[in-house]
């Protein structure tokens, strides 16, 4: 069965463009504000590269009793699992227990630093709730991070300009596109790490080999890993990220000092977990923990679009993107 939210992207464009042409006035004001209310209400506002809001799963839901290997995280894996006709997961949805519009590291944000805070101001997005808006009036507490959506014509994403995902990102990302596979090597020094939006990779290193200290190799985008097994938990540390990626969607920025600890479980057969800390003192003040992320597997015959089953080829091709970005900023009032 095809994954139906998904597998037409190549028509997207068109369908995009035709919208925006139509919508245009709709669009000269900021939309986020029926995303956030929409999200409070555990809508689907902020689906597509956005999130994938939900109520918070009241507990597990995989009802399978079959003997698994803890150990084995081979496979494809879903926050989705109804756009493969499998069964409902309601704790694959987002389970930070404000509503957000988009998809987010989330947990509890810490403190940034002078500097930190400097490079969160320099970022501007298009998701979470509008300034002064009566949505993030209603949740005085909530980070300002999530409080400063605008127009996306006005963004300096660096996904919507096809530069990079960066790793937390890539991980924490939401949405029909944000599906991933894990692959053990047959050696098992390592598992391969494919992520399905930006046809992104990484490799956990599970040889005994040690992690490059912050600043000893060239930063990569993705940073370099090592995993541990602590009992049937992986446990992989990652360094040597480029400084220009963001966390998350919301501008939240990440330095080449960081250090990002992975825990993944899989606690039933046909679910993965994982959960992040991110300690990184040059942009903030204590680490940083993640909500839990969980994902369904999804049986290989599952996936099979012409017989040919696996993870889509999502790349961002900057030309395409640049004639859509033309039509969001028409939209937008820009390039008139």
């Amino acid at each position: 069965m095809a994954k139906s939210s998904c597998r037409w992207r190549s028509v997207s464009h068109i369908v995009t463009v035709a919208v925006l042409t139509l919508t245009a006035p709709l669009m000269l004001s900021n939309s986020t504000a029926a995303q956030g209310r929409a999200a409070q209400q555990g809508g689907a506002a902020g689906q597509g590269r956005g999130g994938r809001g939900g109520a918070p799963a009241a507990g597990p839901s995989d009802k399978d009793t079959r003997p698994y290997n803890k150990r084995d995280f081979n496979g494809m894996w879903t926050h989705n699992p109804g756009a493969f006709g499998l069964p409902a997961c309601p704790e694959c949805a987002e389970q930070n227990p404000i509503r957000i519009p988009g998809y987010g590291y989330f947990g509890d944000v810490p403190p940034r630093t002078p500097e930190g805070e400097q490079k969160l101001q320099l970022t501007k997005h298009g998701r979470g709730f509008e300034p002064d808006s009566e949505e993030a009036k209603k949740i005085p507490n909530l980070d300002p991070a999530y409080k400063r959506a605008g127009l996306p014509a006005y963004s300096n994403d660096p996904e919507a300009r096809c530069e990079m995902m960066g790793l937390a990102r890539s991980i924490v990302m939401g949405g029909p596109d944000s599906d991933m596979e894990m692959v053990h090597s047959q050696a098992n020094d390592r598992i391969t790490h494919n992520f399905e939006w930006y046809s992104e990779h990484r490799d956990i290193w599970l040889d005994g080999r040690s992690l490059p200290k912050p600043g000893d190799l060239l930063p990569r985008v993705n940073g370099y890993s090592v995993g541990r097994w602590d009992g049937d938990t992986l446990v992989v540390t990652s360094t040597g990220f480029d400084d220009r990626q963001w966390v998350d969607m919301y501008g939240f920025p990440i330095s080449e000092s960081a250090v990002l600890v992975e825990r993944w479980e899989r606690p039933s057969p046909n679910r993965l977990r994982v959960q992040l800390t991110l300690t990184d003192p040059v942009n903030y003040t204590r680490p940083w923990t993640s909500t839990v992320k969980t994902w369904t597997l999804v049986p290989k015959e599952k996936t099979a679009v012409g017989g040919w089953g696996g993870l889509f080829e999502h790349r961002c091709i900057p030309s395409d993107e640049a004639h859509f970005n033309e039509f969001r900023d028409h939209a937008a009032g820009l390039n008139k």
